[in-house]
């Protein structure tokens, strides 16, 4: 999450059945409005390509930030603008669950009804948590990272394939969470692993993940789709995929080498 210095409420002058239209309106364009990096922003930008949505990423600069000119309701990213072509109005969507959940909502990646639909949320929120706690328990950690990565490597993340295996098996190994068709919750894993792959200690946490049948299948389906696929070729892709490993380059132990902790 970035801080921002300038802040605005979800009320700008609309009425509620305004912004309504706008979010039913079937030709919106959508802009998301993030770092120039992977992080929370990922799985929106996944679902959009996916989508075929009219949409544009926007980077915001940092003398923008310091001068208050990027207003958001908790003066933190993600931030989605819908427009709407018909009414001439935009409506604002903050923090990174929202958006992901309304992306998904409006591009059928929520399952055929109710039942499937908060499946497929509580899966999402599981491992979207994991990512949460895997920032500030093994990236940024005020404690003995190397001790903190060990546990991780160890004991959390065996845990965590175990859990989604047990998942994926009951849904008939086929590669995806629910049903027969891609989900939140199988593009949701693979930003996940998407993630890992641009931290300093990849090859250790990515190890136990590509060992797993079940896993490296979702991650198959997911990248085989054309328009993820596409968009993960594009230049804006390579260049929030570049960011990340950037911002990540200092989180790992002091003295740490890849798979020096496995002995």
């Amino acid at each position: 999450m970035a801080t921002l210095r300038a802040q605005r409420p979800y009320f700008t002058g609309n009425t509620s059945e305004e912004n309504a239209q706008v979010l039913a309106d079937p030709n919106p364009t959508y802009k998301l409005m993030y770092l120039d990096i992977g992080s929370v922003g990922a799985t929106a930008r996944d679902i959009l390509a996916f989508g075929k949505a009219n949409w544009s990423n926007y980077v915001p600069n940092e003398k923008d930030w310091n001068d208050g000119k990027i207003p958001a309701p908790f003066k933190v990213l993600p931030v989605l603008t819908v427009s709407s072509p018909s009414n001439g109005k935009e409506v604002v969507i903050s923090e990174s669950v929202p958006v992901d959940h309304f992306l998904a909502k409006r591009f059928n990646l929520l399952g055929n009804n109710e039942w499937e639909e908060y499946t497929i949320k509580a899966v999402y929120n599981n491992i979207h948590h994991f990512r949460e706690r895997s920032i500030t328990t093994m990236s940024y950690t005020f404690g003995d990272k190397r001790h903190r990565l060990e546990h991780y490597l160890k004991v959390v993340i065996p845990n965590f394939i175990g859990d989604h295996e047990f998942h994926l098996k009951a849904n008939g190994s086929n590669g995806h969470y629910l049903g027969d068709k891609l989900s939140l919750a199988d593009i949701h894993l693979v930003s996940l692993m998407g993630h890992f792959l641009t931290l300093p200690v990849a090859e250790d946490v990515m190890a136990p993940f590509k060992k797993s049948e079940l896993i490296m299948k979702v991650r198959d389906r997911v990248e085989a789709n054309p328009e993820i696929a596409a968009w993960r070729k594009s230049e804006d892709w390579k260049r929030f995929n570049a960011g990340s490993i950037a911002l990540y380059a200092d989180s790992a132990p002091p003295g740490y080498k890849q798979a020096a902790l496995e002995g």
